[in-house]
């Protein structure tokens, strides 16, 4: 593992522990859970490409969950071979299926979660770089407001030629990026 890898996986071990914990197992307890999902965030670091524009977390979320299942469904299968080797009371609760340990689905998604507010986060702290039209035609582009309109929709609404809204929004872009490579680089 290189520096950069390492500094990946500490820097995110909670988004690990957050994902770990929207599976039910009773088989796997949390802890467990967390360790195998290290280890699908080790995998991920060891692929993961910085200068494409995906953030780590949302990169890394799929090795994670699949480690994380992969677990449960190695150990309920090791558990169902014993119980069926075993002579068990009818009514046991030794009798473990894959129905046990299935994703709580009614637990929110962490890497939306987490990737929503870190980009709320980072754009927050950015915005105010842009003068007023800038803000305003990010804000409708992008739906920071609650609702995306199109570049047509914000040239009719703003009384602009489509062609100046795509500029004021490149602009805007450009300014956004230059200030969030600042706030990086003071982490």
């Amino acid at each position: 593992m290189t520096k950069e890898q390492d500094k990946l996986i500490t820097d995110n071990m909670g988004y690990v522990v957050t994902l770990a914990r929207q599976y039910k197992s009773e088989i796997l307890n949390t802890d467990d859970l967390v360790s195998e999902g290290v280890i699908g965030m080790m995998k991920a670091a060891e692929k993961y490409d910085a200068s494409r524009a995906k953030p780590f977390v949302t990169f890394a979320a799929p090795y994670i969950r699949k480690s994380i299942e992969d677990a449960i469904a190695r150990t309920a299968n090791a558990t169902d071979v014993r119980s069926t080797d075993e002579s068990l009371p009818i009514g046991s609760h030794n009798n473990y299926t894959l129905l046990n340990v299935l994703e709580d689905k009614d637990a929110p998604k962490a890497d939306q979660t987490v990737e929503e507010s870190t980009l709320n986060d980072d754009l927050l702290s950015c915005i105010d770089v842009l003068n007023e039209r800038e803000h305003e035609v990010v804000s409708r582009y992008y739906g920071l407001k609650g609702w995306r309109q199109t570049m047509d929709e914000i040239a009719e609404d703003m009384g602009l030629k489509r062609e100046r809204v795509r500029q004021e929004r490149d602009k805007a872009v450009r300014k956004l990026r230059k200030a969030a490579k600042g706030v990086k680089n003071e982490e």
